[in-house]
């Protein structure tokens, strides 16, 4: 999912936002470290996440890259999803 979804999803609060931009670099619990707004967000980034990769349609998608692209096949499939 792309950066303006994520930040579409976080009710209009910036410090929802700063936390939901910078969550792909926040490893493990270090979302802890973080003042409340800022690790609802990245909690938020992750739930997100989560939802759409295990989402039927979306590992179905994979599946249709997988015989081109192999294990590249998420990373094709999340850049369209980015551009549509």
């Amino acid at each position: 999912m792309n950066y303006l979804a994520h930040l579409h999803l976080s009710d209009n609060n910036e410090r929802i936002m700063v936390g939901n931009f910078i969550a792909d670099w926040v490893k493990g619990n270090k979302y802890n470290d973080y003042p409340d707004e800022i690790r609802r967000g990245i909690l938020l980034h992750r739930a997100i996440d989560s939802f759409t990769d295990n989402h039927p349609l979306h590992k179905h998608s994979r599946q249709i890259f997988a015989e081109s692209y192999g294990r590249f096949s998420g990373i094709v499939d999340d850049l369209l999803y980015d551009q549509f």
